[in-house]
């Protein structure tokens, strides 16, 4: 008995798409495992077989495909509802599958270069010590380990002799040096720009966020020198780069790790090179065993120091519109007289409450300060500028950090973001360190990052996160490093679930609690620049800043076209002030004391706050942002102790004359030359064109 074959229907052929989606998700997992690890046993063999499930994965999505496509409203044996529009959403799906099979195929594709590499090498030491004829062939990479030995008229020896084998690592790496290798395989090392680097200076390379360059050579004191793909050479900061991920694009959303490029020979070549010749801070210290080995150079305060694009400098700036004919967030209103407010998505209050289990540096180290950095971060590039925080010990061992809410600018832990129009990846990055000395040579002062804890802005379902107290993780390494422990010796994986929660205990976290803006907090924050961080005991005189820049540059001027520099030192000098806290202390301090001999009614208006906190910072900071002071570096004892005694001595002058301006007579304090620059304040300047 013969009959026609029953007609699968719709359902049936998107339970074969199910199955077919299950297993790319496995295959998809199995490639990063086998990417992220380079050592991996028969790699080859293992990529080639990945190669070969695509193809016919392939295949069973294009069958099914043209099946569900060819398939009618007709052919469909039950009664279904809607079928058009369920049968293209089939169609799409299995397209985009598809599509992701080919980009697989496409990397998976077999590539013999790094085999031929090895081969070749193998061959060339053979033949120099063995005597062995060129022609000789040796086993691929990918296969069984077990290496094969070799006979002469003394003995047996093995194919790879650990002597040897060093001193032609050395002769390879003079060859790559003096370009003097006879390979013509020419695969250079990538890497990929992390954010903008400008150049400050001839010599520097000027780049992209998200540019490839090629590493041209590796210089001691951090700075390497890296081409472009125009063919231009220069210097660019190490901690900008990171190596180009070439299959980044095979990883799925469950797999949290950073794939690993895989490196041709000349690349393995020059790593050993790398590890021969070059040596870090943090590599001493971790071969004498000073640092845990989760500990870094802090990349938050390399980036405060570098240049002011991640200062108030930048971001306290009012920015220009792209035709920069008029101010894209700065607009006054006559009818309030006030600056027009402008909401964002996200303001919130950051308060740091403690850092718990924070391993010790080392007994050959000595501690002078504990610091926390914080700035908007989205996984790939800091967003905003950094502010420092000061931490206290809690306990004699110097493991658990306490910060403080209110003492002083540098010491309060009460922090505020603001974006308008933030990512769902955005979130707030807090960084841990600590300024050191060697002990028994206390003027040679350094940073060391003790970890980070990112805490993301936007729950997963996309809403932002409540306001309460959250206990995070901290992490190792840097803020691009990914699955890196602050201490290895205490496993966050175990196996028990008690030796689990034992195991949470010990480890490093921070304490944060997030809050919603009081009425008052967010009357101000709606004046502030669109992306901001800062201080809470910053934000009414930030908020006065922008009211008097609205005046001086909307209000009060004849021509809005003109470019004409500006006489107002306050205006020039007031984001560079809460750079120094030392500095805004005290115009705080002397700020609030002249208020008191204000009236109920004049302390309320806006125009008296404003003309008394200019006043103030004309009498008593200004003389002192153009005297020697050393440098301001949060937590450097040697520069916060000599700026505290010349502010002091400058402080007790200015007091006993009823004002801050009888200090400059003062002949124990030196003065910078007067420069006309200083009193003026531009209004198209580079941080008012830079892009936020």
């Amino acid at each position: 008995m013969s009959g026609k074959t029953p007609t699968p229907s719709l359902k049936h052929l998107a339970k074969e798409a199910d199955t077919l989606k299950k297993k790319l998700d496995k295959l998809q997992k199995e490639c990063a495992t086998v990417f992220n690890n380079p050592s991996a046993s028969n790699r080859q063999d293992k990529l080639k077989r990945f190669y070969q499930d695509c193809v016919d994965m392939r295949n069973d999505m294009t069958d099914l495909n043209n099946r569900i496509t060819k398939m009618t409203k007709a052919d469909e044996p039950t009664k279904m509802s809607n079928f058009d529009s369920k049968k293209d959403d089939e169609v799409k799906r299995l397209t985009k599958m598809l599509d992701q099979v080919k980009e697989m195929e496409k990397k998976l594709e077999p590539d013999e270069t790094e085999e031929d590499y090895y081969r070749k090498i193998k061959e060339e030491l053979n033949s120099e010590e063995d005597g062995v004829d060129e022609d000789e062939e040796y086993e691929e990479e990918g296969e069984e380990e077990g290496e094969e030995e070799y006979t002469d008229e003394e003995g047996s020896y093995e194919e790879e002799d650990s002597e040897y084998e060093e001193e032609e690592v050395e002769e390879e790496c003079e060859e790559e040096e003096n370009g003097e290798d006879d390979s013509d395989i020419k695969v250079e090392p990538e890497y990929e720009l992390l954010y903008d680097f400008v150049a400050q200076k001839k010599g520097d390379l000027e780049v992209k966020a998200g540019e490839i360059v090629i590493l041209r050579s590796v210089r001691d004191d951090s700075w390497w020198v890296c081409e472009n793909q125009n063919g231009e050479t220069g210097l660019v900061p190490s901690n900008f780069l990171k190596p180009h991920v070439k299959y980044s694009d095979l990883m799925t959303e469950d797999d949290p790790q950073t794939p690993i490029s895989p490196r041709t020979g000349k690349e393995l070549w020059g790593s050993i090179k790398k590890a021969l010749s070059e040596t870090s801070a943090t590599d001493v210290l971790h071969a004498f065993g000073a640092v845990p080995p989760g500990f870094r150079l802090p990349t938050s305060a390399r980036l405060h120091s570098l240049n002011e694009k991640h200062t108030l400098l930048n971001y306290g700036a009012v920015k220009l519109s792209n035709s920069n004919l008029f101010y894209k967030d700065l607009f006054y209103n006559p009818a309030t007289s006030k600056v027009r407010p402008r909401t964002a998505r996200i303001q919130k209050v950051v308060t740091l409450l403690e850092a718990k289990n924070i391993p010790l540096p080392g007994e050959k180290v000595v501690v002078h300060s504990r610091l926390a950095r914080l700035s908007l971060f989205d996984g790939s590039k800091f967003l905003s500028n950094i502010v420092t925080t000061l931490a206290h010990v809690t306990d004699k061992e110097g493991r658990n950090w306490r910060f403080l809410v209110k003492p002083t600018t540098l010491e309060s832990s009460e922090c505020f973001v603001r974006i308008a129009e933030p990512s769902n990846q955005i979130g707030i990055l807090i960084e841990l360190s600590v300024v050191f000395s060697k002990e028994g040579d206390p003027e040679k002062v350094s940073e060391l990052s003790c970890g980070w804890a990112f805490k993301p802005m936007f729950e997963e379902n996309g809403t932002l996160i409540l306001n309460k107290e959250y206990d995070l993780m901290v992490n190792g390494g840097t803020p691009f490093e990914k699955d890196v422990e602050v201490d290895p010796s205490i496993a966050r994986r175990t196996s028990s679930r008690f030796m689990s929660l034992l195991s949470r205990n010990k480890q490093p976290t921070l304490v944060i609690k997030t809050n919603a803006a009081n009425n008052e907090q967010k009357e101000r924050f709606d004046v502030l620049p669109s992306v901001v961080v800062g201080k809470v005991p910053y934000l009414h005189s930030m908020a006065l800043y922008r009211h008097y820049l609205a005046c001086v540059l909307l209000r009060d001027r004849d021509n809005l076209q003109s470019t004409e520099p500006v006489f107002e030192p306050f205006l020039a000098h007031f984001p560079q002030l809460l750079e120094m806290p030392d500095l805004t202390d005290l115009l705080l301090e002397r700020w609030d004391l002249k208020l008191k001999s204000k009236s109920r009614t004049d302390r309320r208006d806006v125009e008296v706050l404003v003309n008394t906190l200019v006043s103030t910072f004309t009498e008593w900071i200004y003389p002192l942002m153009h005297a020697h002071l050393p440098t301001y570096k949060a937590g450097y004892p040697n520069s916060i102790k000599k700026r505290a005694e010349l502010i002091s001595a400058f402080k007790i002058k200015g007091e006993q004359k009823n004002t801050g301006l009888a200090a400059m007579l003062d002949p124990s304090i030196e003065y910078e030359p007067f420069d006309m620059k200083e009193l003026s304040f531009s209004v198209n300047g580079p941080q008012c064109i830079a892009a936020v």
